[in-house]
């Protein structure tokens, strides 16, 4: 019996998987600007607010604007850091390029006249080990997926 329409179908998953960590990454690096940008702006202008009122002391509206951006920045800057999204943005792009790694040994296996069923266990033991080390690929990266009938190399 071959081993070849197995490691199709590893290929094809391992495939799927980088992506998707891919699509994950991107999510997280996206959320990690959503909330990077709007507290360096903030900070920045309540830095600079409060450097310029030093000579006089401004309006009681003016100092509760600065304030409310203050505790705004603070907030956004303590969920930055507590959700880490920069932080799960890196370990879905690590994963997704070691799924490409596995993809492309499986690319070269296939590409073999003959089978090498040592290194096809040794792949599918690297396959078990990603799997338990990375991280959970959220819901919202299974829409969009490539077609693999159309997007896969061994499929052509």
């Amino acid at each position: 019996m071959s081993s070849r329409p197995v490691a199709l179908r590893w290929y094809e998953r391992a495939s799927t998987v980088a992506y998707r960590h891919y699509q994950a990454a991107q999510r997280f690096s996206r959320l990690n600007f959503f909330f990077g940008l709007p507290t360096v702006i903030l900070a920045t202008v309540v830095g600079t607010s409060v450097f310029a009122t030093l000579q006089a002391k401004p309006e009681f509206w003016w100092q509760v604007i600065i304030g409310l951006m203050s505790i705004a920045a603070a907030i956004l800057s303590a969920l930055q850091s507590f959700l880490g999204y920069s932080d799960k943005a890196e370990k879905h792009r690590a994963a997704g390029s070691k799924y490409n790694a596995v993809g492309r040994e499986l690319e070269l296996w296939l590409a073999q006249p003959a089978e090498d069923l040592v290194r096809l266990e040794s792949m599918r033991q690297r396959i078990d080990a990603l799997a338990q080390e990375s991280p959970h690929i959220p819901a919202s990266t299974y829409r969009n997926l490539p077609d693999p009938e159309k997007n896969l190399l061994w499929r052509q």
